[in-house]
């Protein structure tokens, strides 16, 4: 049986961001052991302090439903973990593989929770290698992106939607992301504006719902605050549309 070939070592570049990631494991994996620990201690005082049988059994079946509950986070942590080497590793090849490109890069002012929308213009003077737009770290926080203006070492495959890249900045920090359509971005913003607006609804109605007449303060009190938060999204997403329609959000 032959071992399988090692993999091949982080760019330098790379380096810190393995090393966020490895931080962000840990902890991650240490607030799960102090939750799952905290509850089994303070589920086993409640059952010895009250000395019952029943008590016991309670104990005995909360036990038996934290085990696939424990196995199902930590399952979901290993696919976090490796779904983030897997982005780490792709980067290293396009750091290896592709050539560099000296490229414009540009913000929008558009960031959300997916990423931060920008603009790549190559420096070259090539035809095929017009403007386009980037999402700047889509899945993860990697490094924080410029506020500014600036001039990067560009590593991509292709221009096409969907392709990944790494930006290198001046100070040798890596921007991961990846090349997106700006009308297909458009729709995913409005998307899930119209989704948080239907969820918003269905929590007020669930909120009418359970705090009845009786409870008129509860109800005034939900219902400000699910206000405010409506308030919020047609906020951003009107923001975001006029970043979106302003000539520096959209390709020249």
């Amino acid at each position: 049986m032959t071992d399988s070939p090692a993999a091949p070592p982080l760019h330098p570049s790379l380096r810190p961001l393995g090393v966020k990631q490895h931080r962000l494991m840990l902890m991650l994996n240490m607030a799960l052991f102090l939750a799952i620990s905290g509850g089994i201690i303070a589920m086993m005082a409640i059952t010895f302090s009250g000395g019952d049988l029943f008590d016991l059994l309670l104990l005995m079946v909360v036990g038996l439903l934290v085990m696939p509950l424990v196995a199902l986070l930590n399952g979901l942590l290993r696919y976090v973990d490796r779904r983030l080497a897997r982005q780490l590793e792709q980067a290293g090849e396009l750091l290896r593989d592709s050539p560099p490109l000296a490229a414009r890069l540009t913000p929008t002012g558009l960031s959300d929770q997916v990423g931060t929308l920008v603009t790549l213009h190559p420096l070259a003077d090539e035809p095929a290698n017009a403007e386009v737009h980037a999402l700047i770290n889509p899945s993860f926080r990697w490094t924080p992106p410029p506020v500014g203006e600036s001039v990067v070492q560009l590593y991509c495959r292709d221009w096409r939607p969907g392709a990944g890249l790494v930006a290198l900045q001046p100070d040798g920090k890596a921007l991961l992301g990846k090349l997106v359509a700006l009308e297909t971005h458009a729709r995913r913003i409005r998307f899930r504006a119209i989704a948080s607006l239907a969820l918003i609804a269905v929590a007020a109605v669930v909120g009418a719902l359970l705090a009845g007449e009786h409870d008129a303060m509860v109800l005034v009190v939900v219902t400000g605050l699910l206000s405010l938060a409506a308030l919020r999204v047609v906020g951003r997403f009107r923001e975001n549309r006029r970043l979106l329609s302003s000539p520096s959000g959209q390709t020249k």
